[in-house]
């Protein structure tokens, strides 16, 4: 086994939750090099998925079809199955034990985890002649310039004293396009992380300045992410629809390269279904459930746009596409909600995600619970 098979065997490996990979792809002919597309959903769990779950009472056609026409693998695990550590573990093929991040997960302002000088999954293909693209949640610490006499936690979520510490008008010094990706879109953290703002390459596109927060889940009363740092205009129902959209122009601009030989990988990491449990007014009541699940339905919508665009530029034959998810699904989706309609977000396994580190009532951090 070479080593650029070896490495992609890493991706595989690491996903815990499950990845499906287009079958087409795996058929294409030995020594070519693929596209390859790994989307990580963020808080989704098991059982949501009915390719997974008989019983989920959730509709998501693409991600089935995904698992019908590829593979799916159901007994792979993450040493830490929170946020930051999976990102680690999959970027690096590294147990994210091998930091100093021994519990729970960065926060929007943390500085970089992973070494300039450590080799990830991007670096590694970008020199084996790939286009490398990092669209959605980073989580992995960015390197911000703190100002002068002042700090933010290095290996926890920033509090809210620390949220102005750092210079948004001045770029970043870590992050994505410093180990190994071309381009990077996205947010820093988790959505219910400031800077409430979209980042492009090592900068922020619009400056954070008004000071906002946003509520965990849409239409529920009571429950709200941190206050802090927010571009005029942003909004946490606008973010899903543009990394969807982000992602398919991604494929859009790589497509007549990959064709003439020189193929793409694009990392997706979405923010979804993760709180703030935001879905778009068209996609609000489609499950018949609660806007969790309407908010998994359009995540699955949402990687159906990205297929359509590897096919929409022939580029079927010779895509892998894996999809996975960080950890399962969080209480705040309403368990007993969903499970009074037949629907439960764990299915078979027992646990899920504890309660988000925005809740003023928890310590930074989140981890996994299990009732035995």
């Amino acid at each position: 086994m070479n080593e650029f098979w070896k490495v992609l065997g890493r991706i595989v490996l690491t996903a815990w939750l499950f990845a499906v990979a287009g079958s087409a792809a795996l058929a294409a002919p030995v020594g070519s090099q693929p596209n390859i597309i790994v989307v990580l959903a963020d808080d989704l769990g098991y059982g949501d998925l009915r390719c997974l779950n008989p019983e989920a009472k959730i509709a998501t056609p693409h991600l089935d079809q995904l698992a019908t026409e590829g593979m799916v693998f159901t007994d792979a695990h993450s040493g830490s199955s929170v946020c930051t550590p999976t990102r680690y573990g999959l970027l690096t093929g590294r147990y994210a034990w091998r930091t100093k991040l021994q519990s729970g997960v960065l926060g929007g302002l943390s500085p970089p985890l992973i070494q300039r000088t450590r080799t990830t999954v991007a670096s590694f293909l970008k020199r084996q002649g790939y286009q490398t693209d990092c669209v959605g949640k980073w989580h992995l610490g960015l390197g911000w310039r703190v100002e002068q006499g002042k700090e933010v936690n290095r290996l926890s979520i920033e509090t809210r004293e620390q949220v102005w510490n750092v210079d948004y008008a001045m770029p970043f010094n870590g992050g994505p396009i410093k180990l190994g990706f071309d381009r990077f879109y996205g947010i820093a953290g988790s959505l219910d992380m400031v800077p409430y703002t979209f980042l492009e390459n090592d900068h922020v596109r619009v400056m954070p300045t008004e000071d906002r927060d946003f509520p965990l889940m849409h239409g529920r009363p009571t429950g709200r992410c941190r206050m802090g740092p927010a571009a005029p205009g942003f909004e946490v129902v606008d973010v899903l629809p543009k990394l969807a959209a982000r992602a398919v122009a991604t494929i859009d601009a790589r497509a007549a390269a990959a064709k003439d030989g020189q193929p793409f990988f694009l990392y997706l990491p979405l923010a979804s279904p993760h709180t703030p449990i935001e879905p778009t007014p068209e996609w609000i009541g489609k499950s018949g459930l609660n806007p969790y699940g309407d908010f998994v339905m359009q995540t699955d919508a949402a990687i159906g746009a990205v297929l359509a665009a590897v096919d929409r530029h022939g580029l079927r034959e010779n895509t892998l596409v894996i999809v996975t998810s960080d950890n399962g699904c969080s209480p705040q989706a309403d368990f007993p909600a969903l499970r009074a309609k037949g629907h439960d977000p764990s299915g078979p396994l027992r646990g899920h995600a504890d309660r988000p580190a925005c809740l003023p009532d928890r310590p930074a951090g989140h981890g996994v619970r299990y009732p035995w």
